[in-house]
């Protein structure tokens, strides 16, 4: 399924369609400050290899960043609180480095890739149980230019 708008980025996703169902993609405006969750992106915990399940997501935002040539974006790293802040950092860091290597990888020019890494200091959710701490252990990504 792809779905296409003039002034927003390219959505795609694979369905399997049973029975009467409905689907919403989200569109996001391509406009400079607009961020937007890779939620599929996978971790080994406590590393920086990305899990096999996240190279579907990967491979949409490497098309939705070919589709759209003049768009640069910054990737953001964040996890959870537990353990030492400067090993988090660290971590976050090493975690959209990959994630930029692997979009280069699939044709994305490294200079329209910036990265930093936020270690806990933006949580989302709550640090207090592992349900909500899951929700801290993520990447995003923000239209600068």
């Amino acid at each position: 399924m792809l779905a296409t708008r003039a002034g927003y980025l390219t959505a795609t996703d694979t369905v399997s369609l049973s029975g009467s169902r409905t689907l919403e993609l989200l569109l996001v405006p391509a406009a400079v400050g607009s961020s937007l969750e890779l939620p599929t992106l996978i971790f080994a915990q406590g590393k920086y290899t990305l899990l096999p399940a996240s190279y579907t997501e990967l491979n949409r935002l490497a098309r939705t960043l070919q589709d759209n040539p003049t768009v640069n974006i910054r990737l953001e790293g964040h996890t959870d609180n537990q353990g030492r802040a400067d090993l988090n950092v660290k971590l976050s860091e090493d975690r959209v480095a990959e994630v930029k290597r692997y979009l280069v990888t699939r044709g994305v020019p490294e200079n329209r890739i910036s990265t930093i890494g936020y270690g806990g200091s933006r949580p989302r959710a709550s640090n207090d149980r592992e349900e909500t701490r899951k929700l801290n252990r993520r990447v995003e990504f923000t239209i600068v230019k």
